[in-house]
Parts: structure tokens; C-alpha cells; sequence
């Protein structure tokens, strides 16, 4: 069976740990606005296994129009459930709960080489790339909901 439901920030980090940051402590794991009130953590379960998280952060970019807007983060899919539209399904589900809140943007940024990945999730690629150190060239993606 596979579910999808809220979770908390601290469930998170090992996904995020294994996924996104294999050399950083899983303290480290943690972003800085996790906590916040308005933040919604969702995470995608296969029976007992937790196996996708995504977080979602009210929060806005100058880059972008509009004040009701929330960031991506963290979207973390279990390298072993990859290409099982897990992390299309999540994001669905999250896009649903967001509109509840009358947010009207997604946002994220990425590295430029999983930019094709997001636009097949609906996002549009932006001109704005910015380099961050150790990581690469990274782009904001932006998602009408």
C-alpha cells in the first residue's frame, strides 16, 4: 500500500541525509524555517517505509510575483522507488493541500541538470541561476497552482 500524509521535520532528515546531502551529519539535515507553524512536511509511505518527503515552506522570492507563494524543499524520493511517480504523486497531493491554503505559487531551485525533471512536475524554468559553492549552477523553477 502506498499512503501519503504529513509527517514531521525531523522525519525528514534521513531521506534528506541519504538523498540530497550524503556528506552532511544528520543534524545538519535540517532547514532553517522547518518549524515554522506554516510550514507543511508531507512524506510518501510504502506500507511502514518511509520512502519520499517533500517540505513546503510559506515563503516568498523576488524574483517572483505575488505574495501567497510557497518554496519546495527537500524532495527527497528513496533511490530504490525511484520511477514510480512517487514524487509526482506527492507533489500532487501537496499542490492540493497548498491551494487549500490559497497559495497561488510553488517555487524551488535546483541544480541545471534536474531542471527537465521539474518541468515534467509543471514547473517552468526561470532566467535566474545563481552558483553555489560545492554544489554547481542552480535555476528557479516556478508553478502556477
Amino acid at each position: 500500500m502506498f499512503e501519503i500524509k504529513p509527517i514531521q521535520a525531523e522525519h525528514t532528515y534521513a531521506l534528506r541525509q541519504k538523498v540530497l546531502m550524503p556528506d552532511s551529519s544528520i543534524e545538519e539535515c535540517g532547514y532553517q524555517k522547518d518549524f515554522d507553524e506554516d510550514t507543511l512536511h508531507l512524506g510518501a509511505f510504502k506500507e511502514e517505509d518511509l520512502i519520499g518527503t517533500a517540505s513546503f515552506f510559506k515563503e516568498t522570492h523576488e524574483k517572483i510575483k505575488g505574495k501567497r507563494a510557497y518554496r519546495l524543499r527537500g524532495l527527497a524520493i528513496d533511490p530504490e522507488h525511484r520511477n514510480q511517480l512517487r514524487g509526482q504523486t506527492l507533489l500532487l497531493l501537496a499542490e492540493n493541500k497548498l491551494s487549500q491554503l490559497e497559495a497561488e505559487t510553488l517555487w524551488c531551485t535546483t541544480l541545471v541538470n534536474n531542471v527537465e525533471y521539474y518541468q515534467h512536475l509543471g514547473f517552468k524554468e526561470t532566467d535566474f541561476r545563481f552558483h553555489v559553492p560545492s554544489k554547481g549552477l542552480n535555476v528557479l523553477m516556478v508553478k502556477g497552482l
